[in-house]
């Protein structure tokens, strides 16, 4: 009986190990003098952990910059190029975003190490949701 009780709080142990939220570390680009980004699953946008910075910037400077932990929206002045790094934290190596720019002519793209994901799309409402393979940097 003590030897199924052990083992049963072993397994529950190890699979909540396997679930652990890992942060991982995603650069950001666009031209669009506006852009959001929204997660659609249950990973959240967190602040930089320790030894890291969150950086922006931007050709003309930024007008608004909000960061909530499902959705982050910007606004530049003018329509030039920003660059910003994020970080995510998910139990998941997939993350599902929605990804919205201010024009069709302008592109966004977010990568993380060797995934990347484009946006260039043509639509009226200028989003594409996307689905991006999280690596560690």
């Amino acid at each position: 009986m003590m030897k199924v009780l052990v083992l049963a709080f072993l397994t529950a142990f190890s699979s909540q190990l396997l679930a652990e939220e890992t942060v991982y570390e995603l650069e950001f680009e666009t031209d669009s003098n506006w852009t959001s980004i929204e997660i659609r699953d249950d990973a959240v946008f967190v602040n930089a952990p320790a030894g890291e910075s969150m950086n922006v910037t931007a050709k003309d400077g930024l007008r608004s910059f909000t960061i909530s932990p499902k959705k982050i929206y910007l606004r530049s002045r003018t329509r030039g190029l920003v660059n910003m790094n994020l970080f995510v934290k998910s139990k998941n190596n997939v993350l599902g975003l929605t990804i919205c720019k201010g024009s069709p002519s302008s592109y966004t793209s977010i990568k993380s190490q060797q995934a990347k994901q484009k946006n260039d799309l043509k639509e009226k409402d200028h989003c594409e949701q996307a689905a991006l393979v999280l690596q560690l940097f």
